[in-house]
């Protein structure tokens, strides 16, 4: 593995990166990520305007809310040394007050993210449920979390870049840490589908493979509840679901080229004529039709 990463990513590797320069997009031409994928297979023009590569004028999201749990639980569990770099603990009940207010957007100014006192207690317990269970204590130990992949599309030659939570120094094995409202593993396909993490585990492993040689023998999603008593599970997806990420990223890939080689980041499109706008025509859902008969 590449250790420190140059300005400007020319040559494929994995790379010790921060999260802002990751984000930027280092890469000597745009390059394409798991995040970036969900967008193409809406509507390419959300890709390119949120991308702050392909968008010239892109702005932070104006209200993006800068305190989160989670964002904070991802640091203390995953880069517990940069903890004072990346967040400010105060003290106050809550945010209501002007003095609570401001000194969350200070922190924001900084880059940094406010948590309350109270809340932190609560993270803390929440890592500890998180490290007494024996199965996710090791799936998270002898490795190294948030390092920068970057490659070249197998296919296309455009760049591609993913930033796993947690890679094996073995190779063995990912980890993506997920703080969810239920972390029950039979809710987790539905949730996998609507959240597209059948296609973000397929790209990683894919990108994994082509930079280390192999592929990883697992990709498993660390999920945890946010409240007491935090209850974890550790759930990978199975094969026909990665077949089937892979599928779509393979989609994305191909009008991700078409819209770099064309210029033209278009809207909503027919799936079967990208290249112009045209009417759609729609029927009512099966359960709709189900609904109308039984008024009869």
């Amino acid at each position: 593995m590449n250790k420190l990463a140059p300005q400007r990513i020319t040559i494929p590797g994995i790379y010790e990166m921060d999260a802002e320069t990751y984000h930027n997009d280092p890469c000597e031409t745009p390059s394409l990520s798991a995040g970036m994928v969900n967008e193409l297979l809406k509507a390419p023009k959300l890709c390119q305007f949120n991308s702050r590569r392909l968008n010239p004028n892109w702005e932070e999201p104006d209200g993006q809310e800068k305190f989160s749990i989670g964002t904070v639980a991802h640091v203390i569990f995953l880069e517990p040394e940069l903890f004072s770099q990346k967040v400010v603990v105060l003290n106050f009940d809550d945010w209501r007050k002007n003095e609570a207010k401001a000194a969350r957007e200070a922190a924001a100014m900084a880059g940094k993210t406010a948590i309350l006192a109270k809340n932190m207690e609560k993270i803390e317990a929440a890592r500890d449920a998180f490290m007494a269970n024996e199965f996710t204590r090791a799936a998270f130990s002898n490795g190294k979390t948030e390092m920068a992949m970057f490659w070249k599309h197998p296919l296309w030659g455009f760049w591609c870049r993913a930033r796993p939570d947690f890679l094996a120094d073995s190779g063995r094995h990912m980890n993506d840490y997920k703080s969810t409202a239920s972390a029950d593993p039979e809710r987790f396909g539905k949730h996998a589908f609507d959240m597209g993490y059948h296609r973000r585990a397929a790209w990683y492993l894919e990108g994994a493979t082509i930079l280390l040689g192999k592929r990883p023998e697992h990709y498993w999603f660390a999920n945890q509840e946010p409240k007491a008593p935090y209850l974890t599970s550790i759930v990978e997806l199975d094969e026909a679901a990665l077949e089937a990420g892979q599928y779509e990223n393979t989609m994305a890939g191909e009008i991700f080229e078409q819209c770099l080689r064309t210029g033209d980041w278009y809207g909503y499109r027919h799936k079967e004529d990208r290249t112009r706008d045209l009417a759609f025509r729609v029927g009512l859902p099966n359960w709709a039709y189900m609904q109308i008969d039984t008024r009869n």
